[in-house]
Protein backbone atom coordinates (compact mmCIF):
# COMPACT_ATOMS: atom_id res chain seq x y z
CA UNK A 1 0.00 0.00 0.00
CA UNK A 2 1.24 3.48 -0.75
CA UNK A 3 1.24 6.60 1.32
CA UNK A 4 1.90 7.51 4.82
CA UNK A 5 1.22 4.80 7.57
CA UNK A 6 -2.14 6.47 9.41
CA UNK A 7 -1.92 7.92 12.63
CA UNK A 8 -3.74 7.20 15.53
CA UNK A 9 -6.65 9.07 16.90
CA UNK A 10 -4.70 9.84 20.12
CA UNK A 11 -2.02 11.26 18.15
CA UNK A 12 -4.59 13.46 16.32
CA UNK A 13 -5.61 14.91 19.27
CA UNK A 14 -2.27 15.35 20.86
CA UNK A 15 -1.31 16.84 18.00
CA UNK A 16 -4.37 19.28 17.30
CA UNK A 17 -5.44 17.67 13.92
CA UNK A 18 -8.35 16.06 15.26
CA UNK A 19 -11.09 16.85 12.76
CA UNK A 20 -14.27 14.78 12.45
CA UNK A 21 -13.48 14.41 8.58
CA UNK A 22 -9.57 13.09 9.80
CA UNK A 23 -10.71 10.41 12.36
CA UNK A 24 -11.22 6.78 11.64
CA UNK A 25 -12.45 4.05 13.31
CA UNK A 26 -9.67 2.57 15.81
CA UNK A 27 -9.38 -0.73 18.30
CA UNK A 28 -9.09 0.46 21.81
CA UNK A 29 -6.49 -0.66 23.79
CA UNK A 30 -6.51 -1.20 27.70
CA UNK A 31 -4.52 1.65 29.02
CA UNK A 32 -1.21 0.87 31.05
CA UNK A 33 -1.73 2.12 34.73
CA UNK A 34 1.43 0.33 36.30
CA UNK A 35 4.26 -0.21 34.30
CA UNK A 36 5.57 -3.80 34.29
CA UNK A 37 8.04 -4.87 35.79
CA UNK A 38 11.52 -4.66 32.96
CA UNK A 39 12.52 -8.25 31.56
CA UNK A 40 14.78 -10.01 32.85
CA UNK A 41 17.28 -10.67 30.11
CA UNK A 42 17.45 -6.60 29.81
CA UNK A 43 21.13 -5.03 30.59
CA UNK A 44 21.44 -2.27 33.13
CA UNK A 45 20.91 0.59 30.49
CA UNK A 46 17.85 -1.11 28.58
CA UNK A 47 16.26 -1.09 32.12
CA UNK A 48 16.43 2.39 32.19
CA UNK A 49 15.90 3.43 28.73
CA UNK A 50 12.76 0.78 29.49
CA UNK A 51 11.60 2.92 33.03
CA UNK A 52 12.01 6.20 31.24
CA UNK A 53 10.44 5.60 27.83
CA UNK A 54 7.12 4.01 29.69
CA UNK A 55 6.74 6.34 31.99
CA UNK A 56 6.79 9.32 29.76
CA UNK A 57 4.52 7.45 27.29
CA UNK A 58 2.24 6.07 30.26
CA UNK A 59 1.79 10.24 31.46
CA UNK A 60 1.14 11.11 27.80
CA UNK A 61 -2.07 8.99 28.05
CA UNK A 62 -0.82 6.66 25.05
CA UNK A 63 1.09 3.91 26.75
CA UNK A 64 -1.22 0.71 26.26
CA UNK A 65 -1.28 -2.86 26.37
CA UNK A 66 -0.07 -3.53 22.86
CA UNK A 67 2.38 -1.16 22.36
CA UNK A 68 4.24 -1.53 25.31
CA UNK A 69 5.22 -4.57 23.71
CA UNK A 70 7.21 -2.29 21.41
CA UNK A 71 8.43 -0.16 24.32
CA UNK A 72 10.45 -3.68 25.49
CA UNK A 73 12.07 -3.89 22.07
CA UNK A 74 13.00 -0.24 21.52
CA UNK A 75 15.02 -0.37 25.10
CA UNK A 76 16.19 -3.73 24.31
CA UNK A 77 18.14 -2.13 21.45
CA UNK A 78 18.92 0.89 23.18
CA UNK A 79 20.45 -1.43 25.89
CA UNK A 80 22.61 -3.14 23.26
CA UNK A 81 23.50 -0.18 21.07
CA UNK A 82 25.07 1.57 24.51
CA UNK A 83 26.68 -1.58 25.75
CA UNK A 84 28.27 -2.03 22.46
CA UNK A 85 29.30 1.89 22.12
CA UNK A 86 30.63 1.38 25.72
CA UNK A 87 33.05 -1.71 25.09
CA UNK A 88 33.97 0.41 21.38
CA UNK A 89 35.05 3.06 23.67
CA UNK A 90 37.95 1.48 25.11
CA UNK A 91 38.44 -1.29 22.14
CA UNK A 92 38.40 1.17 18.83
CA UNK A 93 36.47 0.42 16.19
CA UNK A 94 39.54 -0.12 13.91
CA UNK A 95 41.34 -3.51 14.74
CA UNK A 96 44.82 -4.39 13.54
CA UNK A 97 45.48 -8.02 12.64
CA UNK A 98 49.44 -9.38 11.54
CA UNK A 99 49.53 -11.74 8.85
CA UNK A 100 51.79 -13.56 7.03
CA UNK A 101 51.67 -10.53 4.46
CA UNK A 102 51.40 -7.63 6.88
CA UNK A 103 49.52 -6.08 8.90
CA UNK A 104 45.80 -6.18 8.24
CA UNK A 105 43.56 -3.43 9.44
CA UNK A 106 39.93 -3.93 9.57
CA UNK A 107 36.72 -2.79 11.43
CA UNK A 108 35.02 -4.18 14.66
CA UNK A 109 32.39 -6.76 14.00
CA UNK A 110 30.90 -4.94 17.16
CA UNK A 111 30.50 -1.56 15.64
CA UNK A 112 28.80 -3.16 12.78
CA UNK A 113 26.59 -4.27 15.13
CA UNK A 114 25.77 -1.45 17.14
CA UNK A 115 24.68 0.33 13.77
CA UNK A 116 22.14 -2.20 13.86
CA UNK A 117 21.14 -1.95 17.20
CA UNK A 118 20.58 1.97 16.32
CA UNK A 119 18.57 1.67 13.67
CA UNK A 120 16.46 -1.28 14.83
CA UNK A 121 15.78 1.43 17.69
CA UNK A 122 15.56 4.16 15.38
CA UNK A 123 13.15 1.95 13.59
CA UNK A 124 10.87 1.46 16.75
CA UNK A 125 10.83 4.69 17.98
CA UNK A 126 9.38 6.72 15.02
CA UNK A 127 6.71 3.97 15.70
CA UNK A 128 6.13 5.02 19.06
CA UNK A 129 6.32 8.92 18.14
CA UNK A 130 9.30 9.75 20.75
CA UNK A 131 12.01 10.77 17.78
CA UNK A 132 12.56 14.55 17.99
CA UNK A 133 10.74 15.17 14.85
CA UNK A 134 7.63 13.31 16.11
CA UNK A 135 7.43 14.74 18.90
CA UNK A 136 7.91 18.15 17.82
CA UNK A 137 4.30 17.80 15.80
CA UNK A 138 2.66 17.30 19.45
CA UNK A 139 1.38 19.61 21.18
CA UNK A 140 2.76 20.13 24.68
CA UNK A 141 -0.28 20.26 27.09
CA UNK A 142 0.32 19.55 31.10
CA UNK A 143 -2.26 17.26 32.70
CA UNK A 144 -5.41 18.73 34.00
CA UNK A 145 -4.12 21.51 31.91
CA UNK A 146 -7.58 22.79 29.73
CA UNK A 147 -6.85 24.96 26.55
CA UNK A 148 -9.39 27.49 25.12
CA UNK A 149 -11.60 25.21 23.67
CA UNK A 150 -12.21 22.80 26.38
CA UNK A 151 -13.00 25.95 28.66
CA UNK A 152 -15.22 26.95 25.99
CA UNK A 153 -16.99 23.41 25.90
CA UNK A 154 -17.43 23.39 29.70
CA UNK A 155 -19.43 26.81 29.48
Amino acid sequence: MAGRKPISNELKMLKGTDQPCRMREEVRYEKVEKIPKAPGYFNGYAKKVYKITAEQLAARGVLDVVNINTVILYANEMGKYIEAEERLKTEGRVLTEETKYGEKVYRHPLDKMACDYLANATRLAIELGITPASASRVKAQVQGEMDEFDKLLEM
